[in-house]
């Protein structure tokens, strides 16, 4: 946010803690198979995820879905150039032979659902509101991928899910309400007109 020349808040800084004090509840629960190099790669991820927000939100385009895909463009190269040097063409190959209709359903879905439709969904956004206000969303990840799942796989939800879930969402719900709250308190709003 200070980089995006955006002023933190006490307020934001109590909803970062509640939204992290959740993350670190997930990850302090997480499966301790768990090796350093995946750990590593999940921050990394995260932080290219956090760049890549920067960089939307610098550029200034108001046409998202043509921004997404250009962008798109750009990945295949080096990321065929990696699936070539750790797969190799005869693994390539047969993945392809053996996809069936599922497979290319699933395609179709990472193409156009999460990534056309998501990331230039999310750089609009980005492009539009402030940052404090559209990152802390990417928190509620976690808590969907729980809860879809506990719907779909049918895994359970014990009391440490339920808790980080709920710091999440109090995180999010601070950071998202307390404005509005504050601006109705201030403007007499709450409370004007009735005895109560």
């Amino acid at each position: 946010m200070a980089l995006a020349g955006e002023r933190i808040r006490v307020f934001q800084l109590i909803a970062l803690a509640l939204g992290a004090a959740g993350i670190a509840v997930i990850a302090t629960h997480a499966d301790p198979s768990a090796t350093p190099i995946g750990l590593a790669l999940v921050m990394l991820a995260a932080l290219s995820w956090a760049m890549a927000n920067m960089v939307v939100r610098s550029s200034g385009t108001r046409d998202m879905v043509a921004y997404v895909v250009w962008a798109s463009l750009f990945a295949i190269p080096p990321l065929l150039v990696l699936s070539l040097l750790f797969e190799g063409p005869p693994v390539i190959w047969d993945g392809v032979r053996q996809s069936n209709a599922a497979t290319w359903g699933a395609v179709l879905w990472q193409a156009a659902g999460n990534t056309l439709f998501g990331f230039a969904a999310w750089g609009w956004l980005l492009a539009r509101y402030p940052t404090a206000v559209v990152a802390p969303m990417a928190l509620l990840v976690p808590v969907f991928g729980m809860a879809a799942s506990a719907f779909w796989l049918g895994e359970p939800l014990p009391a440490w899910k339920l808790a980080a879930a709920a710091l999440v969402l109090g995180g999010l719900a601070t950071g998202l309400l307390y404005p509005r709250w504050k601006r109705i308190r201030t403007s007499g709003g709450l409370g004007s007109g009735s005895n109560a």
